[in-house]
């Protein structure tokens, strides 16, 4: 990403996911504090449901804070783009791992996985992860539904009104918790496909920009190959034409005789053979050109995804270089944003061979896109 291009929406959701996780550890930490160890054996949160009735004070405080630090680590380590973005495997294990600290210490945080999923994951996989993080939730409210205390009395926020909610209540109120955060999860859900989908109009700008900036290396070095051959020609039918006439006529007069003259027409003779073998040196060499920056532009190619480039020095000719960079374009826009592996190298009989490989745990095969022989 350039320097002066506005945060991606997957930076935005780093910063606001993080904040919202500093406040809802504020939200569960300030209550135990005021609650104190008397208040602490009435909460029937889950994690405090597995920590036991006895269970310490800062012993809560300790697990709900670390709770919090490993969701947030997780989640800032997930949602990490560029080189620095996981494998799919363990991308899928750290949000694995977010969901489950969520539904132990505030299931608000699912709100958070679900926009996540909605960002990270292909379409079809984003569905399915949020039906069994729906899933997963309802079997956590059955299984806490399970520990309600019947016994417990509730009162308003005057305390002038003592009651005894039954256990039914209890239960109804919990699903309907449960319920509206479903609905959330589906809200946030929603807001990530529009950022995801906002990404990868980005992700292609960005990958069209690179192939630009490539193409642009390729054509500036065609067009210093173009420019020295057409130096090489000029210098071949001006200079190189008068020069050979010069010597051709210093030749005809030493033949006919010089007298005195002799000595010095055959230094100059000398000279004018010289500079012609340098004046032809130099058109062969400029005639040659130069390697195409292939190696440069590949690299530049690779920017901005999740490419490992493995290029070895090539002197290809522009249209060989040209072929080459077309393959690899091609390739890799097959490739989309999944990660992988670029090599370039030379083949025994002198030629190029190029290879795009798969490195997401699914298919590590290697794919040949390109192969020339040498001539």
């Amino acid at each position: 990403m350039r320097g002066d291009a506005p945060p991606s929406p997957l930076a935005w959701f780093r910063a606001v996911a993080l904040l919202s996780c500093l406040a809802l550890w504020l939200r569960q930490a300030l209550p135990l504090a005021w609650l104190g160890q008397g208040g602490l054996s009435h909460l029937r949160q889950r994690l405090l449901l597995l920590l036991g009735p006895t269970a310490e004070l800062w012993l809560a405080q300790a697990a709900y804070g670390l709770g919090f630090a490993g969701f947030g680590w997780m989640l800032w380590r997930c949602a990490a783009a560029g080189g620095k973005a996981p494998l799919p495997a363990a991308r899928a294990a750290l949000l694995a791992g977010q969901v489950a600290l969520a539904l132990l210490i505030d299931d608000k945080l699912l709100y958070l996985t679900a926009a996540e999923l909605a960002l990270l994951l292909p379409w079809r996989a984003a569905w399915t992860a949020l039906g069994a993080q729906l899933a997963l939730m309802a079997l956590a409210c059955a299984w806490q539904a399970q520990r309600l205390d019947g016994r417990e009395l509730t009162c308003n926020v005057s305390g002038s009104e003592v009651q005894a909610p039954t256990l039914q209540r209890q239960r109804g109120q919990l699903w309907l918790d449960a319920a509206l955060g479903g609905g959330f999860q589906l809200l946030t859900f929603g807001v990530g496909c529009l950022g995801a989908a906002e990404r990868r109009r980005r992700e292609r700008l960005e990958a069209t920009h690179a192939s630009l900036l490539a193409a642009r290396q390729l054509l500036a070095g065609a067009a210093g190959n173009g420019e020295r051959l057409r130096v090489a020609r000029e210098l071949h039918d001006g200079m190189g034409h008068h020069l050979s006439a010069l010597n051709l006529q210093l030749e005809l007069m030493l033949r006919r005789g010089a007298g005195e003259a002799a000595p010095p027409l055959r230094e100059a003779r000398q000279a004018a053979r010289q500079l012609l073998a340098e004046v032809r040196s130099m058109v062969g060499a400029e005639r040659s050109g130069r390697a195409a920056p292939l190696q440069a532009a590949l690299r530049r190619l690779c920017e901005g995804r999740r490419i490992a480039a493995d290029i070895a020095p090539l002197a290809a000719s522009d249209e060989l270089a040209w072929r080459v960079f077309a393959a690899a374009r091609d390739g890799l826009d097959a490739l989309g944003d999944r990660p992988g592996r670029l090599s370039l190298f030379v083949t025994e009989d002198g030629g190029a061979a190029l290879s795009l490989g798969r490195l997401d745990g699914k298919d590590e095969g290697w794919t040949k896109v390109f192969r020339e022989a040498g001539a």
